[in-house]
């Protein structure tokens, strides 16, 4: 048996050449370590939409079960029944918050679906009046312009002439697309079967997501007592401090996101009545949906609706764009700072880059969360760079030179750290 003393000198290198071993066989078999971990993840994604729908729907689930004890508790009871342990509301909140979800989509798609396929409907069937409209107001633009010798003719003979030159046929624009169709009939069935997996996910998410919303607390306590067990205390309470801090930045992000994007539809809707726009509803509900993405959402909500207004009458189309931006500016100065806060507080590039950078990354998904993920990291270096600076004592002065803090000694403050470890 080896001694304890000897043990106890050999045990760091025993880690030092297992960790050693296991870097090698890491690196000479990263691909198939990639290859699993990416096969893991894929199981998992139903667990990963359960996540976010569940932090989704825990924002109104608390608001609703705070409500509903404070009305349990202000019920009136009986001298001869004591007061007993109040029951649990937390089912009741769930019905509630997932009728109140439910209620939002029938809301949202009775608005915007049916004037959508009345709008696309209206589009294809008077898409050749709508043509020679764009035609006839271009010709009067340039007119007007004093550029009558340029003119938009849209002559069907020409176009056909211009496509026999080019060797564009109908047979041979029709074989084309058959010789398409026939190659791309297992891309068809893949992508069909793509959206089969990605729903059922959906679904399992869903239902993993009730599991989290019920029992919250435990598997929160359960993930501090891994932490715990994994880290040492200062580590651990660090990982659970920037845990919180994740948790309010996003918690105040999502919610009033949600928020301004109802104010913003009501805004949007409001003023185009009052301007008597076409389609008020439709494009506002679009503006308020799209919103919820921050900056290249409400510039596709903008960009849909001036399709559809430039069908109708172009130069309300370019009255649209110039009320958007004014409106924008109205919405960026003074409703997104008051709604969503000072948490989510980063400059104009950070976000830009934030949403590029997540959304080529993670799609959708990555431009959904790319703001709040990029605060809490922008939070958390600031911190870093604070501290680091603190414990060597400098400072940036006025002149925008670092220097030397002469009221603090960084000797003292990491002996007094130390101590207080």
């Amino acid at each position: 048996m080896i001694p304890k003393d000897i043990l106890k000198k050999i045990k760091p290198w025993m880690w030092l050449s297992t960790y050693i071993v296991l870097l090698l066989f890491a690196l000479v078999h990263f691909q198939d370590l990639m290859g699993v971990l990416g096969k893991v993840m894929h199981l998992l994604t139903p667990l990963f939409y359960a996540i976010g729908i569940a932090f989704v729907l825990n924002q109104p689930m608390k608001a609703i079960e705070k409500g509903l004890i404070k009305l349990i508790q202000a019920l009136p009871r009986s001298k001869k029944n004591p007061p007993q342990r109040e029951p649990k509301v937390r089912g009741i909140s769930i019905f509630l918050t997932l009728l109140l979800a439910l209620a939002v989509l029938f809301v949202l798609s009775s608005i915007i679906f049916p004037q959508l396929i009345t709008s696309i409907v209206q589009l294809f069937n008077n898409c050749v009046v709508y043509a020679g409209n764009i035609v006839e107001n271009i010709n009067n633009l340039l007119a007007s312009l004093h550029l009558e010798n340029i003119e938009w003719d849209l002559d069907t003979a020409k176009l056909q002439a211009a496509l026999d030159q080019l060797g564009l046929s109908a047979d041979k624009i029709f074989q084309t697309a058959t010789n398409w169709v026939g190659g791309t009939g297992m891309t068809v069935i893949n992508n069909i079967s793509a959206i089969t997996v990605g729903l059922s996910n959906w679904v399992m998410g869903f239902m993993l997501s009730l599991y989290l919303l019920s029992s919250k607390e435990k598997f929160i306590r359960q993930l501090k007592k891994l932490i715990g067990a994994l880290l040492p205390l200062s580590a651990a309470n660090r990982v659970l401090a920037w845990g919180r801090k994740t948790n309010q930045t996003f918690s105040s992000f999502i919610s009033g996101q949600l928020l301004e994007a109802c104010i913003l539809a009501m805004l949007y809707y409001v003023s185009m009545t009052l301007f008597k726009m076409p389609y008020a509803m439709l494009i506002s509900t679009v503006i308020g949906v799209t919103s919820i993405v921050p900056m290249f959402g409400a510039m596709l909500g903008m960009a849909f609706g001036c399709v559809l207004i430039f069908a109708i009458n172009p130069w309300m189309s370019l009255f649209f764009m110039v009320y958007f931006q004014i409106v924008q500016q109205f919405e960026n100065n003074l409703i997104y700072p008051r709604v969503v806060g000072n948490s989510v507080g980063l400059p104009g590039i950070w976000v830009l880059l934030s949403i590029v950078v997540f959304g080529g990354l993670l799609g959708l998904f990555g431009m959904l969360i790319a703001v709040p993920a990029t605060a809490v990291l922008y939070t958390l270096l600031g911190e870093f760079v604070n501290g680091r600076m603190r414990k060597k004592g400098q400072i940036l002065n006025e002149s925008g030179l670092l220097s030397m803090d002469s009221t603090s000694n960084p000797e003292q403050e990491s002996s007094s750290s130390n101590e207080n470890q």
